[in-house]
């Protein structure tokens, strides 16, 4: 408890502060100060438990004190320790709001203790009464925003019991929607589940919950309306009417709070993300439809580039001329050419058609990963009919890997190393392969872990480092750093597959100087950390 003597004699004010002192209750003295506008002042910059006072003093007296303690900070006790005896002055300071009143003269530090105790003991019952209503009125609201969330859920699934329900559920969680033309956007944090990482809020259920509130607050101040609920773990979705956008168009208004929405997460809670949305249809009957619309953009959109808003219109404009014409005379060049055994040429055309899918976008996530599916299983077939040993992969690590693979750009790298990897293979088991890159691979796989570089390799085949760069790129399709990576990485996989080391041990077996440089490159290949690459490959 913290305490504020008040009284314009010095000598007084020190006699005060040591019988408090002498109470042993442990009470803090937090100021002295000769008179009630100067404690006044003082209240206003820190906090004060009980206040101490005179009556007759200079600029304001105990008694106004008090009163004005009582209108701006009624939680502050007061006690009247004053010279006067007159019943006046007592009866003026109780009706003020003091608890107390004792005349110095009389003052034991027993009777001061026995004061200042029950002042104590009524500011814990006020804390622990505050603290309940508090808890109480925190658990209302969590459960009301609980049972809005399972509600809204329903309604956004399609659920007729949801919709013929709407009118009454929207006086009972006291929100403006529409029965009519709403619009839905899904809202998916960027990186996740890492986004808490660098968050201002850590724990996740808490920032969930931060989040729906920031964002309720910007719909109502941006379009007057609106509600967020939390979908499913890192999938909020917003619903909105409309009928609120005034002059502007549907889809400008739509951008406008999309855009409001990322800004505010990212300033308050520190928190990236990305929109996906669809445009309003004309009854609720529709509204699980335009979520399945809403989070096919996004995922589309995050699928080829990170915080993004994603209009569904626009994102099903698709080239579709691009599945129709060139992915025929795709697979027609890669065959015939792995037929050929033109491995180099088939790894050409691999990697024209990823920068070709890159650039225009034509297939969802799962479209492309079967792509690349596919592509990977007809290299690995083509290694098997070599009948030249056992295959570079294992088939059913493939699914596992594409499936972990977040984003496009990764998938396309997992599949040119592949490609690269099998032209390798390839042509050392048909006999044709180039003596100098044969040799330099030779090289990277017995000295992966000792550190090596391009300058060493180019000392061991005898040729210019720059040379050697671009003549181990013209011919296996990856940089030469690329494909020491690749290596390494795969031999971390293989070491956590087995379970035996430590990240510090495997980053000594592969030629890292330390576990946490591991751990940096393996998530940037991967886009997992080794940690949780190990734990799903534990649940598969």
């Amino acid at each position: 408890m913290k305490v504020a003597i008040v009284d314009d004699e010095p000598q007084i004010r020190r006699w005060i502060e040591q019988l408090v002192h002498k109470t042993e209750l442990g009470i803090e003295v937090a100021g002295a100060y000769g008179n009630g506008k100067e404690a006044l002042d003082a209240c206003r910059s820190q906090p004060v438990d009980v206040i101490i006072t005179d009556i007759k003093m200079p600029v304001m007296d105990g008694i106004e004190l008090i009163r004005r303690l009582k209108e701006e900070f009624p939680s502050v006790r007061s006690m009247i320790m004053s010279s006067y005896s007159e019943f006046q002055y007592a009866s003026e300071a109780l009706k003020a709001g003091a608890g107390n009143y004792i005349l110095k003269a009389e003052v034991t530090v027993g009777e001061l203790r026995e004061a200042l105790n029950k002042l104590q003991s009524e500011l814990a019952l006020e804390k622990h009464r505050n603290d309940e209503v508090y808890s109480l009125k925190s658990a209302l609201n969590h459960h009301h925003h609980t049972l809005r969330s399972i509600y809204l859920t329903d309604l956004v699934r399609g659920k007729p019991s949801a919709i013929h329900e709407f009118e009454a559920k929207m006086s009972a969680f006291q929100l403006r929607l529409p029965r009519r033309d709403l619009i839905v956007m899904t809202i998916r944090p960027d990186d996740a589940p890492d986004a808490g990482l660098h968050a201002k809020i850590k724990d996740h259920k808490l920032l969930e919950s931060a989040m729906v509130n920031i964002i309720d607050e910007t719909l109502v101040t941006e379009a007057g309306s609106g509600c967020c609920f939390v979908y499913e773990a890192n999938l909020l979705v917003v619903l909105i009417g409309s009928n609120q956008t005034g002059s502007r168009s549907v889809r400008e208004a739509s951008l406008q709070y999309a855009h409001r929405i990322i800004s505010n997460l990212s300033e308050y809670l520190q928190v990236s993300v990305s929109v996906g949305i669809s445009p309003p249809y004309g009854d609720l009957s529709q509204l699980g439809h335009q979520f399945q619309e809403a989070c096919e953009a996004l995922k589309r959109k995050t699928f080829y580039e990170k915080r993004a808003i994603a209009w569904h219109k626009e994102e099903q404009a698709a080239d579709t001329g691009f599945a129709d014409k060139e992915l025929p005379a795709f697979w027609k060049t890669f065959t015939q050419r792995i037929g050929e055994r033109q491995y180099k040429q088939a790894a050409e055309a691999v990697e024209a058609l990823m920068g070709g899918i890159q650039q225009r976008k034509p297939f969802t996530e799962a479209e492309a990963k079967a792509l690349c599916l596919q592509i990977a299983f007809t290299l690995h077939q083509a290694l098997r009919d070599l009948k030249e040993g056992a295959a570079v992969y294992e088939p059913e690590l493939i699914h596992q890997e594409i499936a972990e693979l977040s984003t496009f750009e990764r998938l396309k790298q997992w599949l040119l190393l592949r490609t690269a990897h099998f032209i390798d293979e390839a042509q050392v088991r048909q006999g044709s392969y180039n003596k100098t890159i044969r040799e330099v691979c030779a090289f990277i796989k017995e000295s992966y872990a000792e550190g090596i570089s391009l300058q060493q390799a180019a000392d061991k085949v005898h040729l210019n480092k720059t040379y050697l760069s671009e003549l181990f790129k013209k011919k296996m399709g990856v940089s030469f750093n690329d494909y020491l990576t690749h290596l390494r990485i795969e031999k971390v996989k293989e070491l956590i597959r087995s379970g035996d080391s430590t990240i510090g041990m495997m980053a000594e077996q592969v030629g890292y100087p330390d576990g946490s440089y591991l751990t940096k490159v393996f998530k940037k290949a991967t886009g997992m950390t080794p940690l949780e690459y190990k734990q799903a490959h534990a649940m598969r």
